[in-house]
């Protein structure tokens, strides 16, 4: 007996990470694999069943000289780095970041935070057995590469394989993991046996949570012929790379530019999946910090900008009436999926110790790191995930007392402890056996929002007498975090669970990998460096165990009993994006107010986003 798909979300984490780098880096330079010609295509499977409309058929790279009312440009505050690199599963690719996976390559499905529906796009259908081991896929009929190559089971197969078969790629130890083996059933349905049951799998390996973390999918035509896919940047647009299903072709890369143009001739088109987007160009672009982003947006020269902060916004509003964001009025911004925390790794002393991490907790004023890193455009919830009704039920298991405590700091529990472990206050910093209590904060250098919260977090810690210092670091800052290479960073990476706890806490679930060795799984997981085998164990439980089950929410307040004592890491702040569109050029953007998607232009939800948007006559 099956049963269809549930809705459940994530994580995670986080990713073949092409927007997190969690693998080792790959070669500077990489050749480009010789592509032999692809054998004769077979007739396409049946279309669908609604009648598709003549397609206008022009040369894509026509595009390339469209005007500015036919040209979409995004805001992209990261950055463009390794140009040629664009193989969606080893780190530092522009794949993940720069429009692959946004536009250039469709999902199986994707989620509207609004209703909490999917929205089924390259699949039909994802349905479990009675007790979810065994997955059936079943595909859309009619869909092609943009080299008009049917899109088949085998293209899936492929890339599964090829990521368990090596280590470095994608979702590797996540497949390890889970997948038994994967099969053929005819060219559009394959069938999953899983290791264990996992009743979120479809979730996790079909899109519908962020778009982030899901399967990339490649060419098998193309990429069989690849000698060494870790070094393989797929990279090659003479050739066609990267090729992905999307309705859009990479044409060219710049200094700070990924230019795609329309493909007329996609096939969600002609199957009346979706109509073609009236874009024929989409520009994403780097143009420097906010200030500078600011006033090209004001300009017109953005439509669609990346988070941004309150006073960016309020200066884009009064000088340019065009822009809306999701809010018309504070906190402005789309609740965003991952809530903000600080990683703490429980390797590294003084913090191997939890009542040490206790004091840090302490000593952290969220309340403070609203008003002022936020700018008050985000909400006070001392959670590891985002406060989404969905996630009501769980967040009402943590005890009241122990939640109560994380929304005020407490400085006389923190010096307490620290007195009795042996601490003295000097003139300024807290000392033991002659040494200052200190702390390094990690931050990623591109990610203002949380350069904020470290901002002020430094600056609550050194007012309370830890010599607390902030580093601002590129890419490195993922590595790090895959290494323990860190005493703290503020990151984002417990994201995972939207309706659902198990992404989340499995996060923090394993064994923990010694300093400096990447941890033996998921890039995200271990990366905090701790272990208890309850809570894993619990964790594990939570994973085979339907929503509808009432033990789940008993296991689930075992685990955040553990969690909320033991603190890996400590919940920050809830997360928010301020994601303005611009209605100069172009219509029909999501707000709150017209919620068909969450404006999320860095997650393959984009893909369906460009869809809806209408020309502005």
């Amino acid at each position: 007996m099956k049963k269809t798909l549930v809705l459940l979300l994530m994580l995670a984490m986080i990713v073949s990470l092409g927007l997190f780098a969690c693998s080792p880096a790959a070669p500077e330079e990489a050749p480009v694999a010789e592509v032999e010609e692809p054998a004769e295509a077979e007739e396409p499977a049946e279309a669908a069943a609604e009648e598709p409309a003549e397609m206008p058929m022009a040369d894509p790279m026509d595009y390339l000289d469209a005007p500015r009312e036919d040209t979409l440009i995004v805001d992209n505050p990261y950055r463009l780095e390794n140009t040629e690199n664009w193989n969606p599963w080893i780190p530092n690719s522009a794949f993940g970041n720069w429009g692959g996976r946004q536009i250039l390559q469709d999902a199986l499905m994707y989620l509207n935070y609004g209703d909490g529906e999917y929205i089924y796009w390259m699949a039909e259908s994802f349905e479990s057995n009675e007790d979810a081991t065994v997955w059936t896929l079943t595909i859309r009929p009619g869909i092609e590469w943009q080299d008009d190559t049917p899109f088949t089971a085998d293209d899936i197969i492929f890339g599964i394989e090829l990521q368990m078969a090596n280590e470095g790629l994608g979702s590797h130890f996540w497949y390890q993991e889970w997948v038994e083996k994967v099969e053929k059933v005819d060219d559009l349905t394959i069938v999953y046996t899983l290791n264990k049951p996992n009743v979120r799998f479809a979730d996790e390996r079909g899109g519908g949570v962020l778009g982030l973390f899901a399967d990339h999918f490649v060419p098998k035509h193309i990429w069989e012929n690849v000698e060494d896919p870790m070094t393989f940047f797929n990279y090659d647009p003479d050739q066609g790379l990267p090729m992905g299903t999307g309705p859009y072709i990479l044409a060219k890369t710049t200094t700070n530019d990924a230019i795609y143009v329309r493909n007329d001739n996609w096939w969600g088109a002609k199957t009346g999946l979706a109509k073609l987007p009236e874009p024929k160009k989409i520009i994403f672009t780097y143009t420097g910090t906010e200030e500078v982003r600011t006033q090209t947006g004001i300009e017109n020269g953005f439509d669609a900008m990346q988070d941004i902060t309150p006073g960016a916004l309020e200066a884009l509003l009064a000088q340019n009436d065009k822009w809306q964001a999701w809010y018309p009025e504070l906190p402005y911004a789309a609740p965003d999926p991952c809530a903000r925390i600080l990683a703490i790794n429980s390797l590294m002393p003084p913090w191997d110790d939890k009542d040490m991490r206790q004091i840090l907790s302490y000593v952290m004023d969220r309340q403070q790191i609203v008003d002022i890193a936020y700018e008050g455009s985000t909400t006070l919830a001392a959670y590891y995930w985002p406060a989404y009704p969905s996630m009501d039920p769980y967040a009402a298991l943590i005890d009241s007392d122990v939640y109560e405590s994380f929304l005020t700091p407490n400085l006389a529990a923190a010096e307490q402890i620290l007195l009795d472990k042996g601490y003295v206050k000097g003139d300024t910093y807290w000392e033991k056996d002659g040494e200052e209590l200190s702390i390094e904060i990690q931050v990623p250098e591109d990610f203002i929002e949380l350069i904020r919260i470290g901002d002020v977090y430094v600056e609550q810690l050194q007012r309370f007498g830890i010599n607390a210092v902030e580093t601002k670091l590129g890419s490195v800052f993922y590595d790090n975090s895959a290494e323990g290479n860190y005493e703290s960073q503020s990151n984002w990476f417990a994201c995972g669970s939207i309706s659902n706890p198990w992404a989340t806490l499995n996060t923090f679930a394993g064994e923990a990998a010694e300093l400096g060795v990447r941890a033996d799984g998921p890039p995200v997981n271990n990366a905090f460096r701790w272990h208890n085998q309850e809570y894993t164990d619990l964790v594990a439980e939570i994973g085979k165990t339907a929503l509808d089950d009432p033990k789940l929410l008993e296991l689930t307040e075992q685990a955040l009993a553990i969690l909320y004592d033991e603190l890996p890491a400590l919940p920050a702040a809830q997360s928010r994006k301020i994601v303005p569109f611009n209605f100069t050029y172009w219509d029909n953007w999501p707000t709150v107010d017209n919620y068909y998607m969450w404006p999320c232009n860095w997650c393959s939800t984009m893909n369906y986003i460009v869809t809806q948007v209408e020309k502005v006559e």
